[in-house]
């Protein structure tokens, strides 16, 4: 069975992660995804090189692609650049602004050449506005959104961003979804149409300290941000910042239900969330919490959370992982041991899904990595292929694109492509 977009094409003009990802999960949809790549490889490629131009975090991002070479700046590479721009069902660019239009491959170009063309684009900050022009990656939007700052951890005196690059790996969901989206739409009515997103943006949509009841919420904030301006201003250091921000949010001092404990011999994560689950913890740990009966004084609520987290903690170090996990599921109670990614291959459960599966590089032979993260029963998400080498289909592309053997052998000899 074909995928649900067999049949489109996808000129993916993306590098680092974002954008590049969000073209390697329209692959497993079944597109026909074509990257081009400066004649030197993108810098994903050349970042941490585990053999010349192969990457580790660039096999990850660009499964399933057919790649070319081409060089964007020759303005002698035009014909092959609208070529290409007349191919494709949608064109993908990760660039700041001002490039694509420098390149050619901005909207206004490529609907000239191709009025059907979906556009879809992602910025670090956004279009607009006075950071638009400056360069970003996932590591400056956390920091500069927030995400930074809503993880607690602090190492050496520095707040650490979110590891997984949260930021980039929710945009090119995200782009993957609108791009889907569009080529519906266009279905329906011949359209195509510009689509935007931004790293800044994916990471304020997923914290919920970016949503506010406004009748309870702005005040509140206005507090915590009198306390980090007046801490910075007289150069206190993170931890400060951070315990002074926290004393204005007490309910957060004593979380006992969703978090991570230390047992006797290992770690484990707990999540209880809603009455139920709740509940049914401070009956597993025989324990009441005040905070929940009637009549609870509020001004007591750091030092009765400061409690209860001692408490659990000093229970949970009673006994091993595997009383605790045997424990609390026969109790309905969500609880998981604290693994290590090493620890997948082999996993019963990962195994029994088919999380992980194989397939075949170019250079590398034999890869394995995690299946497409949907499976669809009538239209079947797939890998069609691992990453491809630099260059690997620039003649085979070219080729369909109408251009023959002497003219791929003269774009050769003149450097417009490797």
């Amino acid at each position: 069975m074909a995928g649900a977009l067999e049949g489109v094409r996808i000129l993916d003009c993306t590098q680092i992660i974002a954008g590049p990802l969000a073209g390697a999960l329209l692959s497993e949809m079944g597109a026909d995804v074509v990257k081009v790549e400066p004649l030197e490889g993108e810098p994903w490629r050349l970042q941490a090189e585990i053999i010349p131009k192969e990457s580790k975090g660039y096999l990850a991002q660009n499964r399933g692609k057919r790649g070319i070479t081409l060089n964007f700046k020759d303005e002698r590479s035009a014909p092959v650049r609208d070529a290409l721009i007349r191919w494709a069902d949608v064109l993908l660019t990760n660039y700041r602004p001002g490039v694509p239009e420098a390149l050619g491959i901005d909207y206004e170009s490529a609907r000239r050449l191709n009025p059907r063309i979906i556009y879809a684009e992602n910025t670090a900050f956004g279009k607009q506005g006075p950071d638009k022009d400056r360069r970003g990656y996932d590591i400056v939007a956390q920091a500069m959104s927030g995400l930074t700052t809503s993880n607690p951890n602090i190492q050496n005196g520095l707040p650490m961003q979110i590891g997984f690059a949260p930021a980039d790996v929710v945009t090119a969901v995200a782009l993957a979804w609108a791009i889907s989206a569009a080529l519906f739409h266009r279905e329906r009515t011949g359209e195509g149409q510009a689509i935007n997103s931004s790293l800044l943006l994916s990471s304020l949509a997923i914290q919920a300290g970016s949503r506010e009841v406004m009748a309870m919420d702005v005040e509140a904030r206005d507090r915590r941000l009198a306390v980090i301006h007046s801490a910075r201003a007289r150069g206190a250091d993170i931890a400060e910042v951070y315990a002074e921000r926290r004393a204005l949010m007490p309910e957060l001092a004593g979380n006992v239900y969703y978090r991570p404990y230390k047992t006797a011999d290992s770690y484990l994560v707990v999540g209880c969330l809603g009455p139920g689950p709740r509940a049914r913890f401070r009956k597993a740990l025989d324990f009441t919490d005040p905070r929940y009966e009637p009549g609870f004084d509020p001004t007591n609520l750091k030092e009765v959370g400061t409690r209860l987290v001692e408490l659990c903690e000093a229970k949970f170090q009673e006994h091993p992982n595997a009383y605790w996990m045997d424990y609390l599921d026969k109790l309905d109670i969500a609880v998981g041991p604290v693994r290590f990614i090493e620890e997948m291959w082999g996993d019963p459960q990962v195994e029994a899904n088919g999380f992980l599966v194989e397939y075949e590089h170019t250079l590398l032979g034999p890869l394995m990595g995690p299946a497409p993260i949907v499976q669809m029963s009538g239209t079947p998400t797939r890998i069609q292929r691992a990453s491809p080498a630099l260059g690997e289909h620039t003649d085979a592309v070219l080729g369909e694109l109408g251009f023959s053997d002497a003219d791929i052998d003269a774009f050769r000899e003149t450097g417009l492509i490797g």
